[in-house]
């Protein structure tokens, strides 16, 4: 009996400790407060027990939402100093209560929800930034209205349910800095411009609404808006507004006839227009005055319309509802659309139209009902009057053969039927078939109104009665044929198919280890994705592409070699399972990784940047420069920064580059030279007669040549044929064409040479200068020659600027688009040169062919006959890709009167050379036999064969004939030379 009585104690004692109110005394002190105010009583002292107006937490711990109601005549004086104790409160919801403005700076960060209803507040709040809801119904308050006030409400509302409860304020913008505000309900006395971001705007005009200040000239940022005049009552008018795609809703409003006659809506980013019982919209001969441009949904209900727009309206728009109006006349004349764009959505109910339906109606989506029209209905109607959605949208007429509420007993449809054989296009959504009575999309049948046997095939609506979509979501295909049944009216037609071959929209590639490339092929046609990759066969010309993964729409595929040229393919796909091939034009190009263009520090190390093509993905990168490791800091789809130790690290230059990326290797030789401190030619340096600057002589005193030990002439003869440029002085002829071009390997193998057998000479008839060029497959290799005449020349090549005086020739070589047979390979570009003497001269000296090779690079060569000299100037850089970059120079080959100069380029779409050239005569000839008896003669120095490969070296060929002035001329790089005359040597007056 004990145990029993200990038992309910503890029973009771726990039940009144767990549900009894534990909120903080601060809070009950308050809610103490209240209760008499808004005449409330607590139940046993638990001030949880009012939930209607103090809402606990789970917990019993805290109060989170007060609503109270006051006195809706005198309205009841919610007190300060109190809503400020509820700390944790988040919903305050206050009814016929006046409320001071102290009330909106107590309230807490948490409390995000306000309601008030039938309300007042001496002026507007502004209110803190943290509010998520203000809903404010039949509030007054004093003054006017800033935009600040409530752009930081993320839902605002302030509506009235009577004209004679809203206060007269205007809305002031004061053009807020912060907007937080999506959803936006609002009564307006007047206009502003809402060009904030704003998700839904409503505006309803307010009993003092100033018509000075209708709707001209606003830009709205926002959508949907819809403006309401539920208290104004009178014409407003809205000329000019523009927007970013807002969809523009009028609810009871009455428009004035603007100026012009029209009400424009025609700006192109409108996105609907929706007017309901409004008035206003027509002008007295009962015509829209609506501009509606390129608008696609236009709907005006139950606003007096009399008649149906014009054709005009029907042309543009996908949807146009007119219906409960008080239209009368024929029903409109609708074309017949050929594609699915071309659909309308036709609303013509509840008027007072007649006339009849005709099979052109079949194809638009129509609504009738209602309506005075007569006459038969067309076939596509009667197969589908089993359907009640399509009977509602055209009861309340009188048709011949169909009584208007009628349910059965209905017209027997005379038959379904398909055009033809269907067209089939493995995974495209345009697969497409025509036929008769195909009867409309119905929410009769959420599922499905046509279906097949086999199960699975779908069958679209793409336009009513006419044309179906056929879609193969489980990939049956290919199959022959198939039983469609339409549901509706309840027939089985026969459909059969026919394939398309394989369609290409695009070809993706990216390397495959360092075994080959892996093709991804998007477009249709394919086999679907229940089949196997054997289902499938690629080809690009001759090599087999292996196929890893294929669907409908897209298929993988691998080719194993890793050398594969550049060029046109012709690619085949087969789809074994329709037995169709579809062939298409593929120019493969070098994917990542490469690089063609290198930045390279001084000797003692630091950043080096690499140009080239990485791809997107950089999941693993590696850089080896000679003998050291690079370590990558950066990288980016084109560029690589990496720092690399010093010549200590790498080795003697030029050095190896080697880039991998994702385990795909790219290397090349010989590509890497550290910038150096170069010291001029010459003992003393540049002869005596010039300074030095960054490795080249900037000569003076008359002086010319590599090492300032020459003196310029200028007075030359040139002549130039489809093949040749011939400069003639004192008995000696220079020449110079580019005889072939070559592509090495990475093994230093030629693999392809093109001899240039023949140019195409292109004269510039204003001035001296001409252009060869010639093509080999779709390559362009050209090169212009430039007489510098008149006055001296600037011109600006790899971020140098220098200038050529007159009697100089310039030399431009541009290689393009040359099309690659590997992925490592590079291109040399020979340039022959030759001398000889124009007659016959026992006593003629032999040519002195002098060159500098550095050990890293060829930096000149001379030529030398008698006293005239023909000198080369080469720096190690090209334009790669626009990017200047180093570029190896060696001689490849040499006889008594010519030299091959080879230039290794890296690999580029375009490498762009520009030399120039320059004959001096020398103060110091070596002497000879017939000296005394003519002492003409003269020694020539000249640059021969020049190979430019073209893959990396800028050639500066220095070949400048000029008579030397009374001026000073720098070539900056291409060999610095100054100039000035002087009286001619003693020697040189012989």
């Amino acid at each position: 009996m004990n145990f029993w009585i200990f038992s309910l104690f503890l029973f009771l004692f726990l039940f009144f400790t767990i549900s009894s109110c534990d909120i903080p005394l601060n809070q009950k002190q308050s809610i103490d407060i209240l209760l008499p105010i808004y005449g409330l009583n607590l139940l046993n002292g638990d001030y949880c027990s009012l939930p209607q107006s103090f809402t606990c937490d789970i917990k019993n711990e805290t109060i989170e939402q007060i609503s109270l109601s006051g006195d809706e005549i005198n309205k009841t004086v919610f007190p300060d100093g109190v809503i400020g104790n509820f700390n944790s409160l988040l919903k305050v919801i206050l009814s016929n209560s006046n409320i001071s403005n102290g009330f909106f700076n107590e309230i807490t960060i948490l409390s995000k929800h306000l309601e008030f209803y039938n309300c007042f507040i001496p002026q507007f709040p502004k209110l803190a930034p943290f509010m998520a809801i203000l809903y404010m119904n039949d509030v007054f308050f004093n003054g006017n209205l800033n935009y600040s006030s409530f752009s930081t409400i993320n839902n605002f509302t302030l509506i009235y349910s009577s004209g004679d409860l809203m206060p007269d304020y205007q809305i002031v913008n004061d053009f807020p800095p912060q907007m937080v505000i999506s959803t936006l309900k609002i009564t307006l006395n007047n206009v502003i411009d809402f060009r904030y971001q704003i998700n839904k705007l409503e505006i309803i005009l307010g009993k003092y609404f100033n018509y000075g200040d209708s709707f001209r000239e606003l830009t709205f940022s926002s959508g949907p808006i819809t403006i309401t005049d539920l208290y104004y009552n009178k014409p407003i008018e809205i000329t000019n507004v523009t927007g970013q795609n807002p969809n523009l809703n009028f609810i009871n409003v009455q428009f004035s006839l603007p100026i012009n006659g029209f009400i424009d809506f025609s700006f192109s980013s409108v996105g609907s227009l929706l007017f309901i019982n409004c008035t206003g919209l027509t002008n007295s001969n009962d015509d829209l005055i609506l501009k509606i441009g390129n608008l696609k949904y236009l709907a005006i209900i139950n606003s007096k319309l009399k008649k149906i727009p014009p054709y005009s309206y029907f042309k543009n728009l996908t949807t146009l509802d007119i219906s409960k109006n008080d239209i009368t006349g024929q029903i409109p004349e609708l074309f017949e659309p050929m594609d699915k764009s071309e659909l309308i959505s036709l609303n013509l109910s509840g008027n007072k139209i007649n006339g009849e339906l005709n099979q052109n109606h079949c194809y638009h989506i129509l609504n009738v009902s209602q309506n005075q029209l007569t006459g038969k209905i067309p076939m596509c109607f009667i197969c589908q009057l089993n359907d009640p959605g399509l009977r509602y949208k055209i009861n309340g007429n009188n048709f011949d053969n169909y009584i208007s509420g009628s349910v059965n007993n209905f017209p027997a449809c005379s038959g379904i039927s398909f055009g033809g054989i269907a067209f089939i296009d493995i995974g495209s959504q345009r697969s497409l078939i025509n036929g008769t009575n195909l009867g409309w999309s119905s929410t009769y049948f959420p599922s499905g109104q046509i279906v097949s046997d086999p199960k699975g095939l779908t069958f679209p609506i793409e336009i009513p009665n006419k044309v179906l979509k056929i879609i193969d979501p489980l990939s049956y295909f290919p199959i022959d044929s198939a039983i469609v049944n339409f549901k509706i009216p309840n027939i089985n037609v026969t459909m059969y198919f026919n394939f398309s071959e394989p369609k290409l929209n695009a070809i993706s590639v990216f390397p495959y280890f360092n075994l080959g490339y892996l093709f991804l092929i998007t477009g249709s046609g394919f086999p679907n994705q229940n089949s196997t990759s054997s289902r499938v066969s690629v080809k690009f010309d001759n090599f087999d592409c292996v196929p890893s993964s294929v669907s409908s729409l897209a298929l993988e595929c691998i080719i194993y070699k890793s050398q594969l040229a550049e060029k046109v393919y012709m690619v085949s796909i087969t789809n074994e399972q329709t037995g169709k091939t579809g062939i298409f034009q593929y120019k493969f190009q070098r994917v990542y990784p490469y690089v063609y263009a290198v930045y390279p520090p001084a000797k003692s190390g630091g950043v080096v940047t690499l140009f080239g093509n990485y791809g997107e993905n950089f999941t693993t990168s590696d850089v080896l420069i000679g003998k050291g490791r690079c370590n990558v800091t950066f990288i980016n789809s084109t560029v690589i920064l990496c720092n690399i130790g010093g010549i200590d690290s790498t080795g003697p230059s030029p050095s190896n580059v080697s880039v991998t990326i994702n385990k795909v290797n790219w290397f090349s030789n010989d590509f890497f030279v550290y910038n150096e401190d170069n010291v001029c030619p010459g003992t003393p340096e540049c002869s005596g007669h010039g300074m030095c600057f960054g490795g080249f002589c900037a000569c003076t005193n008359g002086y010319s040549g590599i090492k300032c030990n020459q003196i310029f002439t200028g007075d030359i003869e040139v002549k130039r044929n489809d093949t040749l440029t011939e400069m003639i002085k004192n008995g000696y002829s220079f020449g110079f064409s580019i005889r072939d071009i070559r592509e090495i390997d990475f093994t230093g193998k030629t693999v392809r040479q093109h001899n240039f057998t023949s140019w195409s000479l292109t004269p510039d008839s204003t001035i001296r200068k001409w252009t060869y060029i010639n093509k080999f497959q779709n390559s362009i290799i050209s090169y212009t020659v430039e007489q510098i005449t008149g006055a001296p020349k600037n011109y600006t090549f790899a971020g140098e600027q220098f200038t050529l005086q007159p009697g100089s020739l310039k030399l431009t070589a541009n290689i393009s688009n040359w099309e690659y047979l590997g992925s490592l390979n590079t291109l040399q570009l020979q340039i022959h040169s030759s001398v000889k003497a124009q007659q016959e001269n026992e006593c003629e000296q032999t040519s002195d062919i002098q060159s500098n090779d550095n050990g890293v690079s060829l930096n000149y060569i001379t030529i030398q006959k008698d006293k005239n000299v023909f000198s080369g100037r080469f720096i190690d850089k090209v334009l790669s890709d626009g990017r200047p970059t180093f570029s190896k120079v060696s001689i490849s080959e040499q006889t008594q009167d010519s030299i091959t100069v080879s230039i290794s380029l890296p690999y580029c779409k375009e490498c762009l050379i520009d030399p120039d050239f320059s004959v001096m005569i020398n103060p110091n000839p070596i002497l000879n036999s017939c000296d005394n008896d003519q002492p003409s003669k003269l020694k020539w120095i000249i640059p021969v064969s020049v190979i430019l490969g073209l893959l990396g070296l800028f050639a500066v060929f220095s070949l400048v004939f000029f008579l030397a002035r009374d001026r000073v001329y720098i070539s900056k790089k291409g060999g610095i030379i100054l100039l000035k005359k002087t009286k001619k040597p003693s020697t040189i007056n012989e």
